[in-house]
């Protein structure tokens, strides 16, 4: 792929991925070990690890165990449990089993549905009540490929519309995951040249970077993008989360998968809470949701739009979130 960008230099070593090296010793997790990271795994952050994953699980734990110098898996679980504060720990446990796979402009009418009816659609709104700024969250963020895929739609149509490139007083895109080190990889916005098949390209040509020495066979995403982008972490199990709806759309796409029913259920009602009246939210191809389509309507590939409130207590939430944006 043949891309005219600017060169920059960085440090490859921050771009490597971590290898999951797995000791002879630790490839086989017993059934009463899997089991309890089971139970631990979906009380902190909702998965549910379904039968037949052990030596999925113990892959994505050897490393961990080798680097903290543990026999085994069972002495991982004593470390865990006699930890005073544990809470460090649960999240390097929770960064060896979270699925990460995402890649640029994935599913992309999403994106198309963004430029051409969302985003006029919103602006026209705002424009009435007198307010800008259009606020998205990518929920399940990973290593950032979907929020800037959000950011350069954003980019692209709003500056068809107003004639000037947007700024952060008009975008505001929050991007969160579970997982630390995805987080960590989304923030210095580099990616491998491979990784960026999928973006249109003039989109290639005004948003990246070309890396060059030892970081030739790499791509920056440039500030005009990652400026519109605050990632956080969030654990959608935790009491409170630490963020300030309302929003226009919610990404939420491709982790009700890892979740039983209850939990999506309860997940979703909550998201729910932090859209605007009219406000969207758009799953994975594979997600569906119809036991909440009395207050989500469905609209076409797995995009939903909140209804009219028909309740107090719906009503009540989405006043709360207005306050609080």
């Amino acid at each position: 792929m043949k891309m005219e960008l600017s060169a920059f230099t960085a440090n490859p070593s921050s771009q490597n991925s971590a290898g999951r090296a797995v000791d002879s010793s630790l490839t086989v997790l017993g059934e009463r070990d899997f089991a309890a990271f089971r139970s631990l795994i979906h009380q902190h952050t909702g998965i549910w690890l379904r039968d037949g994953k052990e030596v999925m699980l113990a892959s994505r734990l050897s490393r961990r165990v080798r680097l903290l110098g543990l026999d085994g898996f069972g002495d991982y679980l004593q470390y865990l449990t006699r930890l005073v504060d544990n809470r460090e720990e649960m999240r390097e446990l929770i960064n060896c089993v979270t699925t990460n796979k995402t890649s640029f402009f994935r599913e992309r009418h999403h994106f198309n549905y963004l430029a051409t009816t969302v985003v006029p659609e919103t602006r026209a709104s705002r424009q009435i009540a007198g307010a800008n700024r259009i606020r998205i969250w990518s929920a399940a963020s990973s290593t950032g490929e979907e929020p800037y895929s959000i950011a350069m739609t954003l980019l692209e149509a709003l500056q068809k519309e107003k004639g000037r490139i947007p700024s952060q007083s008009l975008v505001e895109i929050v991007a969160s995951d579970v997982d630390t080190s995805v987080l960590a990889t989304a923030q210095r916005a580099i990616y491998r040249l491979d990784a960026l098949d999928k973006v249109p390209q003039n989109f290639l040509k005004r948003y990246f970077l070309r890396g060059k020495d030892a970081m030739s066979g790499y791509a920056k995403v440039k500030s005009e993008v990652t400026d519109l982008v605050d990632f956080t972490r969030i654990n959608l199990m935790d009491a409170q989360w630490e963020i300030e709806g309302p929003f226009d759309v919610i990404f939420f796409r491709n982790a009700l998968i890892y979740f039983q029913r209850e939990t999506q259920d309860r997940f979703l009602r909550r998201m729910i809470r932090y859209l605007r009246p009219g406000g969207y939210l758009f799953l994975g191809n594979s997600e569906h949701i119809p036991w909440l389509h009395d207050i989500l309507a469905p609209l076409n590939q797995t995009m939903y739009r909140l209804r009219e409130p028909k309740n107090v207590a719906i009503q009540a939430d989405a006043t709360q979130g207005e306050s609080r944006g």
